[in-house]
């Protein structure tokens, strides 16, 4: 679209809007200057700047029928067929409904974005395909990937293990298709927990990589300092090859312009056959005994790390003290992230030298016409984002910035002595579905009680992975484990020795 010359009252009209009270004379004066700055405008918007993969496939596939999806975990099915050979031949995999894939809606479960199409593959889909996988379909998730139970998807994603119950969010088809067998793989995308939630209450395996591993170009964000994609399957082999295939640097994602260099051509597979094994866990207490914890969930995982132990690994708990400051700092980045660069900007999520697809920004830009479409989980961290940003200008998000260093040694200097932590994936199991005549205030309170524990690791940018580890009364419990920056290899062999002693 061509950018007009903005006018005097154009200009007038922004300075009301700043609140800036200028005269009609510097009005005139100031739309001068302004006319030259929209030739520049005009000529960046002729320039090419680097893109995604756009395959020229028209649109795909189809909206599920009721018997082909008993959990509601599809959001639309396809099958988009592979573009190559290689480690992911005959499987089929599902993607997240944040995640692009040419030619299937990207709705980030939201009827704000029911007419998205987009153009472009994002980089995990380009690589998937290249690797010989199909893509099934695109998975369920939550209203705008905003709630980590699974009642604000539309309909709501069930839980295998039990319909009644949530299946996790926001990643929730993706964790209830593998969990009911559909399929082996899927992609997650994770901002406090996405990727580990659903791993935990489904049952299943689910790793939320080190920082910046996996590249986000061609998915919603939130915010580029805890935007994540992660590979999810039904055992630890499935996670290990899905990650192989979708990790390393792909030039476009700003995440991954890091002092050390993201890793590449990394066959995760390789180290889970290698030989080696860990010698030293550390039990975070602040996991545990938490004031949402409970007690059989606490159990159970302290019975799995025996496990550990009887295998000869040295098992012994520690005090981690920035676990629990750590969810305070990733609290201010997610809400100054959902209130500025989500809604603000469009969901442009952060700044840097990495691509923004228009489509998707100006897709998202209908929550200004539609405010009434924005899911409840949100609005509270959009209210309290917006109040903080006109009382105290966004000093409270800069400050958590500023404590990620902080947080991270303290991290670090604990994974300086054992080779991985461990503690619950969540305090609880799976939460009931909120019935038809819930509340409001029951239906956001809902959304995010389960992520004290998962949240730190998405602020830290360490490598986090949950594993099933027991079932009380039907429910799944997970254990997750925490590696080292670009420790991903490592934490996998960990997670496959605990899976093997089962």
């Amino acid at each position: 679209m061509p950018i007009p010359t903005p006018t005097a009252e154009d200009i007038r009209k922004v300075s009301e809007a700043l609140g800036l009270g200028l005269s009609a004379a510097d009005i005139d004066t100031y739309a001068g200057f302004v006319a030259g700055m929209a030739d520049s405008y005009r000529r960046l918007d002729e320039m090419q700047a680097p893109t995604p993969v756009k395959p020229q496939r028209g649109k795909v596939g189809r909206a599920p029928r009721a018997e082909e999806n008993p959990w509601n975990a599809w959001a639309w099915l396809g099958p988009v067929e592979p573009t190559g050979r290689g480690l992911l031949d005959g499987f089929q995999i599902g993607v997240k409904d944040a995640i692009c894939v040419a030619g299937m809606p990207a709705r980030n479960g939201s009827r704000l974005l029911a007419d998205f199409v987009p153009e472009i593959d994002a980089t995990v889909v380009t690589r998937v395909l290249a690797a010989g996988g199909t893509i099934k379909g695109k998975t369920a998730c939550e209203n705008l990937s905003f709630s980590g139970s699974s009642h604000t998807s539309d309909p709501p994603v069930l839980n295998p293990h039990r319909p009644t119950h949530s299946a996790g969010g926001s990643s929730s088809g993706s964790g209830a298709a593998i969990a009911a067998g559909d399929i082996a793989m899927a992609l997650g995308c994770d901002q406090g927990g996405s990727v580990r939630i659903p791993a935990s209450w489904c049952g299943i395996v689910g790793l939320k990589p080190t920082h910046g591993l996996v590249p986000y170009t061609g998915a919603y964000a939130m915010d580029a300092t805890i935007d994540y994609c992660g590979p999810m399957g039904a055992r630890v082999e499935d996670v290990a090859r899905l990650l192989t295939v979708i990790a390393g640097p792909d030039g476009l994602d700003a995440r991954q312009i890091k002092p050390v260099p993201v890793p590449s051509g990394v066959n995760y597979l390789d180290r889970l056959t290698d030989g080696r094994r860990p010698k030293r866990i550390g039990v975070v207490r602040e996991g545990f005994g938490r004031p949402d914890s409970e007690a059989e969930t606490d159990r159970i995982v302290r019975e799995a790390l025996k496990r550990f132990a009887a295998a000869g690994v040295e098992v012994e708990e520690i005090s981690v003290p920035e676990h629990l400051q750590c969810f305070d700092v990733w609290s201010a980045i997610v809400v100054g992230g959902t209130s500025e660069l989500m809604f603000k900007q469009d969901g442009l999520g952060g700044f840097g030298e990495g691509y923004a697809d228009p489509g998707m920004m100006a897709a998202f830009a209908a929550w200004r016409r539609r405010p009434d479409a924005i899911t409840v989980t949100a609005m509270p961290a959009l209210l309290m984002g917006a109040f903080m940003q006109s009382s105290y200008q966004g000093r409270h998000y800069a400050k958590a910035q500023t404590l990620l260093r902080r947080m991270r040694d303290g991290f670090d200097a604990a994974l300086g002595r054992f080779d991985a932590l461990a503690m619950p994936t969540i305090p609880f199991r799976a939460l009931p579905h909120p019935g038809p005549d819930a509340s409001l205030s029951d239906r956001v309170a809902l959304g995010l009680p389960m992520v004290g524990n998962t949240a730190p690791y998405n602020a830290s940018g360490h490598p986090a992975i949950s594993l099933p580890c027991g079932m009380h009364d039907g429910l799944p419990v997970g254990l997750m484990l925490i590696g080292r920056h670009f420790g991903d290899a490592d934490l996998l062999a960990t997670a496959a020795f605990f899976e093997k002693t089962a």
